[in-house]
């Protein structure tokens, strides 16, 4: 249940954001470094805008771009309701810096592995700013694994012109190559180009948005997101279309008046073989969401809310979005609740991201209507803490479902996965979040989250934890060496399969997935100013794992290479 899955982690913590992205031997990989991401795949999804499950602890900070990050990138996105009379913990700078122009980042592992990434822009200028990042990650391995071998190939250009202070015009487009392989069972042999399924994602965005201080404010953007898929089975195409505007008013000092609207229009056409026939599947989908709110802010206290309209699946929805927060003591002391809802796309493009070995869909979108009762959250001389209790109620919810329902073959869809949609689906969700940081020395987080489902059928839903922890924490020493360590943890899961029952037709199993735990370490060394080495060592521990059910991951990997700025 992959959308879910993904509310859920992002309403957690965002747990999976040092390695989640990914899948099985891409799990390891995918390390955060503020500089550049190392991942099998980034999130570069068309979801909605809404503001997700729960509010965040705010971010540690360090002084080098190079340091690794704790902004972590869940699919669906991290939170972002941080009013002005709450004042964070500053997040790192992007990169690159202001001055830089060029950075590159070389790197080569064991299992063997090779990264490269590139990025070249024009120092920030008052008129204009473009730049272009390429980014390549390449594993290759022996037998047994030789099945986890992937490419990931990234380009992307950009440039944004800014006109007399008042607004700006940009756009940027990109095209990215994924290339995976199938994992075969042990008694069937497959040749090698048999298992290859490769994505062809092609998109991009203009917008135009202002970025004066003035009462009104606006923002409107198209984006666009192609992508092919092609193996042996299948050859599905999918075109997204998503535009988004919003708009508002000051029209007092404490009050203000605005409105969003998103639409998004999914076309998906795909040629389906099999042993006996070719059959056509061919699918448009169409979803608009509308919210006009009001906003009232008082000194300690602030409220967002008004109605949200949603079409979706052909049905139309009436909910309620709402933001309220009150300062009971300075920042020590922060009480927030919320009320928030989210159509989630179940296109290709979106599931691939997760999970690259996709068969079939079942192109159904998933509504989710999220809601955060209690939460504190505050900072106090270097900590910080967020306590919550969540409540989640999601319709229409897609999971991932391993299918032989056919009797045994040779065919490739039956080591994928299908995309089935289940019901309503409820999750209450205490969560624990703690920080500290002294200044750009050393920082360190945890979290902790409990899910409690209360669906009948709980048992069966694929791919879902009920606890979930992480923690990061980094060192600087001296504005020349950078340790980071990340730990992301959950507990087991189950796997839902559809199996060949003769007459009787599919059965249902499940297949246990026990927990995981992934350490990850990485350094980063300054030679000079512009010159640095680096290592990333991950899984430490050895763990033998899978993020889905015959697709484990690697035991074992390391990356260690320079970087070089200017």
């Amino acid at each position: 249940m992959k959308n879910l899955k993904n509310i859920l982690v992002a309403s957690s913590f965002s747990l999976f954001a040092l390695t989640s992205n990914a899948q099985t031997s891409i799990d390891t990989l995918q390390k955060l470094d503020e500089v550049d991401i190392i991942k099998a795949y980034e999130p570069i999804l068309i979801s909605s805008n809404k503001v997700p499950f729960a509010p965040t602890l705010p971010n540690l900070v360090k002084a080098k771009p190079d340091a690794q990050t704790y902004s972590y990138s869940d699919v669906k996105g991290k939170i972002n309701y941080n009013p002005e009379d709450i004042k964070p913990i500053k997040t790192a700078g992007k990169k690159p810096e202001k001055n830089q122009f060029f950075y590159a980042k070389i790197g080569f592992g064991f299992p063997l592995a090779a990264l490269a990434k590139i990025i070249v822009t024009n120092p920030v200028q008052t008129k204009y700013r473009a730049g272009v990042d390429v980014d390549f990650l390449l594993t290759k391995s022996n037998k047994p694994k030789k099945y986890q071998d992937f490419t990931n190939f990234k380009i992307k250009g950009n440039g944004e012109y800014f006109i007399k202070k008042a607004a700006s015009v940009g756009a940027e487009l990109y095209y990215n190559l994924d290339q995976y392989k199938y994992y075969p069972y042990s008694d069937v042999v497959f040749s090698k180009d048999s298992l290859k399924t490769n994505y062809n994602r092609f998109g991009g965005k203009v917008f135009i948005k202002n970025i004066n201080d003035a009462d009104y404010y606006y923002n409107l953007s198209v984006n666009f997101a192609s992508v092919i898929n092609k193996n042996i089975y299948h050859n599905p195409k999918e075109l997204t279309i998503d535009v988004n505007a919003e708009g508002g008013y000051n029209f007092k000092k404490n009050y203000w008046a605005g409105a969003k609207l998103k639409v998004i229009n999914v076309s998906y056409n795909d040629n389906y073989k099999d042993t006996l026939l070719t059959s056509l599947n061919k699918q448009n989908h169409f979803t608009i969401q509308a919210t006009p709110y009001g906003k009232v802010k008082y000194k300690i206290w602030q409220l967002t809310a008004g109605p949200d309209f949603m079409v979706t699946n052909r049905r139309f929805y009436v909910l309620p979005y709402i933001l309220n927060q009150l300062q009971i003591y300075k920042d020590y002391v922060v009480m927030y609740n919320e009320w928030t809802n989210q159509v989630k796309i179940n296109s290709l493009n979106n599931l691939s991201v997760e999970n690259p070995w996709v068969n079939t869909l079942n192109y159904t979108n998933s509504v989710d209507q999220t809601r955060t009762i209690v939460g504190l959250r505050g900072a106090i001389k270097g900590f910080g803490y967020d306590v919550k209790f969540s409540h989640l109620v999601s319709d229409d919810n897609a999971q991932f479902i391993t299918n032989t329902y056919a009797p045994p073959s040779t065919e490739v869809n039956q080591m994928g996965f299908d995309v089935q949609t289940i019901g309503r689906i409820q999750a209450w969700n205490p969560h624990i979040g703690l920080s500290y940081q002294k200044g750009n020395m050393f920082g360190a987080k945890a979290w902790f989250d409990y899910l409690i489902y209360t669906k009948s059928s709980a048992n069966q839903l694929s791919y879902l934890p009920r606890i979930k922890f992480g923690m990061a924490a980094f060192y600087n020493w001296k504005d020349k060496l950078y340790v980071n360590l990340d730990v992301t943890a959950q507990g087991k899961v189950n796997a839902v399969n559809y199996s060949y029952g003769g007459f009787v037709g599919p059965l249902t199993t499940l297949t246990p997935i026990k927990g995981l735990i992934d350490v990850n370490l990485s350094a980063n060394y300054f030679i000079t100013k512009n010159i640095g080495v680096f290592v990333d060592v991950n899984n430490v521990g050895f763990q033998k794992w899978q993020r889905f059910s015959n697709y484990p991951t690697y035991v074992f990997q390391v990356i260690g290479g320079v970087k070089l700025s200017f």
